[in-house]
């Protein structure tokens, strides 16, 4: 089994379909604007935006260990805050990804999370985030260390591609769901979540 990734998300059920006897998840804390709320939370899904995360980096690689890091609820919305708190939590665990399906356009954390970025590098750690928002680049996908993704149709979903744009170097993947992922469970994430996803799918099965 490799080192595994933390999904920092709605949180992942880990009986779905697409994960049962595929995954491992690991039922990690639920994160508030004020830190930890709670010591667990990880394997409940509300929303089903992380477990359709999940379910797309599972597609690249078998035996994987999820750590389910819980900051959204009903809504795909959360203070970013509580990004940074899991993200903290994120770099002690032993993995080798963290995927971050989210950002800010606020430049208010930017020094916080250019120092977690630089803890990341140090230990051999590569987070995946969006390069944009909404139509605007957005952290901690902009920052330098950041592998930065953008979602393209046109791209096959289990070849994300490393391209020049920009000055830097961006992945570009697919943002359609995980086949089936309009099942009886049906999974509500889609675009540069997934995308993500993807490329964080994609690294895993690399270093495997």
């Amino acid at each position: 089994m490799s080192r595994g990734v933390a999904v920092l998300d709605s949180g992942v059920d880990a009986g779905h379909p697409l994960l049962r006897d595929r995954a491992q998840i690991v039922d990690g804390p639920t994160f508030t604007r004020d830190g930890l709320a709670s010591p667990d939370g990880g394997a409940r899904d509300k929303l089903g935006h992380g477990t359709a995360v999940a379910a797309t980096i599972a597609a690249f690689t078998d035996s994987l260990r999820i750590h389910s890091l819980r900051v959204f609820d009903r809504d795909a919305t959360c203070d970013f805050a509580a990004v940074l708190h899991a993200l903290r939590h994120a770099l002690e665990l032993d993995v080798a990804v963290v995927n971050v399906s989210l950002g800010t356009t606020s430049l208010r954390y930017r020094d916080a999370l250019d120092q977690l970025v630089q803890q990341a590098r140090e230990r051999s750690i590569r987070i995946v985030a969006p390069a944009s928002y909404g139509g605007l680049p957005c952290d901690p996908g902009n920052l330098a260390g950041v592998e930065a993704v953008v979602g393209d149709a046109n791209v096959p979903p289990s070849t994300p591609e490393l391209r020049t744009h920009g000055g830097r170097l961006i992945w570009f993947a697919s943002p359609l769901p995980p086949r089936d992922a309009d099942g009886p469970r049906r999974l509500l994430a889609r675009g540069d979540s997934l995308a993500v996803a993807a490329v964080s799918g994609c690294l895993l099965r690399q270093a495997t």
